[in-house]
């Protein structure tokens, strides 16, 4: 084997090292993605609990609410984890070793965007649901044009707002991840391979 030959399979190696990384980026970034998402809809979950009772003006079916405002949110949650896995898979398929740090940027951003889409119209069928759901613990015309209003004006415009928020900051982590990848990419050609 030639000195030439040699250069080449540490090429491929250094190459496959590259996409092994990315991809391991890829889950992690998700990963923690995933842990600040829950976090913040449980916080999200307590307060959407606590203002429905405020409007119910009442504690009688407190229990029944509760249910209820848990049910929105583990579904919710459902919907956001298979758009971030969807989003994660189309990324996870375009990676390359040709493609550069801008590209793989434009490729994030635009997942976001249409996840941001997807969000949008899934939580107005959710949120839709819920009020539904809800409208049997109303005793008044009044709170259910408030409870409405709150939960499509206030409350689900905020909750989008803020998932979205944090997947793009998560999206401006992986940006950099994937340049540091990068660049010890090169640096491994550069002394293995001389490239």
């Amino acid at each position: 084997m030639n000195e030439e030959d040699i250069k080449k399979q540490l090429e491929v190696k250094n190459k496959e090292i590259y996409l092994n990384k990315l991809n391991i980026d890829l889950d992690n970034n998700l990963e923690v993605l995933v842990l600040t998402l829950e976090n913040l809809l449980k916080t999200q979950e307590e307060n959407l609990f606590k203002k429905t009772i405020e409007i119910v003006e009442s504690f009688k079916d407190e229990k029944e609410i509760k249910e209820k405002v848990e049910e929105f949110i583990r579904i919710y949650y459902e919907s956001l984890i298979g758009l971030l896995t969807t989003k994660k898979e189309k990324i996870k398929e375009s990676l390359d070793t040709n493609l550069e740090i801008s590209v793989y940027k434009e490729k994030i951003d635009n997942k976001t965007k249409d996840l941001e889409i997807d969000l949008i119209d899934n939580s107005k069928t959710m949120i839709n649901d819920l009020i539904l759901n809800l409208k049997s613990y109303l005793e008044t015309s009044f709170q259910e044009k408030r409870l409405t209003s709150y939960l499509n004006d206030i409350y689900l415009l905020n909750l989008n707002n803020k998932v979205i928020d944090i997947i793009k900051g998560r999206d401006i982590m992986l940006y950099n991840t994937f340049n540091e990848t990068y660049l010890k990419y090169l640096e491994l050609n550069k002394n293995t391979v001389g490239i």
